[in-house]
């Protein structure tokens, strides 16, 4: 099976706590600004800044990738573990650092497997890791974009 472990990283121009918030809404369907590249839809009712929180995602990038994510650990603005379960397989751990200049560092690192034959197949053909880190780096700079309209 493919396996992926990469740690993407980028600056966010927005405190801790607003990117914090930013990700939880878009987990919970609230917003949307990672589309047209990573779709969610929360699981039942709890909330997504409790552990337990279950939501699933569907990734479009020429081809689709479905897996449910639980929620592990949450530390508000600070840090969120995830479980993966589906057609990828693992666990990614976001951490959000201030900057002196009130803008966050963040980080997601994401180890795991994907379980799709398609992916398997291309897999000695196609770095996987960094084709995950393209569509992180673009849900980065979508939150960035977003974030500056509000």
């Amino acid at each position: 099976m493919p396996k992926i472990d990469v740690l993407d990283e980028a600056v966010i121009d927005a405190p801790p706590i607003v990117f914090y918030r930013a990700l939880l809404n878009e987990y919970s369907g609230v917003t949307r600004w990672w589309m047209p590249y990573f779709e969610f839809k929360p699981r039942g009712d709890m909330p997504m800044d409790h552990e337990g929180a279950i939501f699933d995602i569907t990734i479009h990038d020429k081809m689709t990738l479905k897996f449910s994510v639980k929620i592990t650990e949450i530390v508000e603005a600070k840090s969120i573990e995830e479980e993966y379960a589906g057609e990828f397989v693992g666990t990614g751990k976001w951490t959000f650092e201030p900057t002196t200049d009130g803008k966050t560092k963040v980080q997601f690192r994401v180890n795991g497997e994907t379980k799709k034959l398609s992916f398997v197949l291309l897999s000695p053909f196609v770095d996987m890791g960094k084709k995950h880190s393209v569509v992180i780096q673009k849900g980065f700079k979508a939150c960035n974009s977003y974030l500056c309209k509000k």
